[in-house]
């Protein structure tokens, strides 16, 4: 007995301040655990929010159903009964990390909008310069019925192309990419007759 007294006395300044840090780590561990159970739901709310306005951006519609087919999903865009289109979000390598779009394709084939929705692992002042409107509006009303190109200059909807933000090709194309992604899952989608009566 006297061993283990002698023991906590000699390590008292050792073992205090190890449970007082040990019960700091439980109390701020629960805190989180707590405060993100509160939030949750407000989030999710919030993020959904956030991504009805991107859909109205891209493709105004009554309402958007989400639609999960094996490893895609995408929204159909619908004004009551009748589908006025899909939208689909893709990613692509950029330059610097991944770039997030999301694509509005109405049922003739024809590319309603575009929106990039992350390009901030881009280089600044270039590449993060296709998340800017004026740029990535060009994209309105080409065709996904063939592949869209990016170029580096003279663009015209006849060639279904784009011109590149300037000293920026790589991300430039990283967009498109994403964007002839969504072309691919529009042309599957149509071919199947998938949720054309949805």
């Amino acid at each position: 007995m006297s061993d283990n007294k002698s023991f906590f006395a000699s390590n008292k300044q050792v073992i205090i301040p190890t449970v007082v840090m040990l019960l700091i780590c439980i109390v701020v561990t629960g805190a989180l655990a707590g405060t993100n159970l509160l939030t949750k739901t407000k989030i999710k709310e919030i993020e959904k929010s956030q991504e009805n306005e991107s859909m109205a951006e891209v493709l105004k519609a009554d309402s958007y159903k989400e639609v999960k087919d094996k490893d895609k999903t995408y929204n159909i865009a619908k004004n009551g009964d009748k589908t006025v289109g899909y939208i689909f979000v893709t990613t692509e390598k950029g330059y610097g990390g991944e770039v997030k779009v999301m694509t509005g394709i109405k049922p003739d084939g024809e590319i309603s909008a575009v929106k990039v929705l992350d390009a901030t692992t881009e280089t600044p002042g270039l590449g993060q310069n296709t998340g800017k409107e004026e740029w990535y509006k060009k994209y309105g009303g080409l065709s996904a019925k063939s592949e869209v190109k990016v170029v580096k200059s003279g663009a015209s909807k006849k060639d279904n192309s784009v011109d590149a933000v300037t000293g920026a090709t790589i991300s430039s194309k990283a967009v498109t990419k994403a964007v002839n992604n969504a072309v691919d899952l529009y042309n599957e989608i149509v071919k199947k007759g998938d949720g054309a009566n949805e």
